[in-house]
C-alpha cells in the first residue's frame, strides 16, 4: 500500500510517502505563507523521485485542523482535487492529535497547539487514542478544568514549551499514524476544513 500524507495546516508544511510501512519520501519545511508554493511540487518530487504515477497511490491523509485557515484550506483543497482525480477517499487527521503517536506507556495524552493570550487548541485522548475530550477552541483555564476529570500517567504534547506542564515537542511517527487512521476514509466531497476558532471577521461582528 502507497500512501500520501499532507500537513500544510501550521508553518510547517510536512509531505510524506509511505510504501508498506517503509517511508520513501519525506520533506518538511518551515515557511510563511508559501505552502501553496511548495506542495504541489513536492508531490510531483516524491512521485518522480519513486518512479510512480498519481493512480498508485491508494490513500491519502490530510490535516484539515485546526490550524491556519488560509494553510489548512490549501492542504483541503489540494487532497480533494487529488482523491477525485484518481477515484479514491480522503482520510482527515487532526492537527492535535497526528502528535500522540508516541509509546504506549501513558494513560492519556495531551496535545495543544498555542494561539495568542491564554487561548488555545487541545485535545485529550486515552491509551487507546481515543478522544477524552475532542479538540476544542478555548482557555487555558478550561484546559485545567477538562485535565481534572482525568487520573493517569499523563504526557503533555504542545507547539510550544509550556513549564507548568512539562511539555515535549511534537513529533511525527507517520507509520503509527496511518495504521491509527487507514481504516477512517470520508468521500472527497465530505471533506471540511475543522477550523474550531471563528475568523478574525467572525470574532468582531459576534
Amino acid at each position: 500500500m502507497i500512501s500520501l500524507f499532507l500537513d500544510t495546516s501550521s508553518k510547517r508544511l510536512s509531505v510524506f510517502l509511505v510504501k508498506d510501512g517503509n517511508i520513501i519520501y519525506e520533506k518538511n519545511l518551515e515557511t510563511i505563507n508559501d505552502h501553496a508554493k511548495y506542495v504541489v511540487p513536492f508531490i510531483e518530487e516524491a512521485l518522480k523521485n519513486n518512479k510512480l504515477d498519481t493512480k498508485d497511490i491508494n490513500k491519502i491523509f490530510v490535516v484539515n485542523g485546526p490550524g491556519s485557515f488560509t494553510g489548512t484550506r490549501i492542504g483541503v483543497t489540494i487532497a480533494k482535487t487529488f482523491a477525485y482525480s484518481n477515484n479514491i477517499n480522503v482520510i482527515p487527521v487532526s492537527s492535535l492529535k497526528q502528535y500522540i503517536f508516541l509509546d504506549d506507556k501513558y494513560d492519556y495524552y495531551v496535545s495543544m497547539i498555542i494561539d495568542k493570550g491564554d487561548r488555545l487548541y487541545y485535545g485529550i485522548y486515552d491509551k487507546d487514542y481515543n478522544d477524552i475530550i475532542s479538540d476544542k477552541y478555548s482557555t487555558k483555564d478550561e484546559l485545567k478544568k477538562d485535565l481534572d476529570k482525568i487520573n493517569g500517567k499523563t504526557i503533555f504534547i504542545s507547539d510550544k514549551e509550556i513549564e507548568e506542564y512539562n511539555t515535549i515537542k511534537q513529533e511525527l511517527n507517520i507509520n503509527k499514524l496511518i495504521e491509527y487512521y487507514k481504516d477512517k476514509e470520508i468521500n472527497s466531497f465530505s471533506l471540511k476544513p475543522n477550523y474550531l476558532k471563528k475568523i478574525e471577521v467572525e470574532e468582531k461582528i459576534w
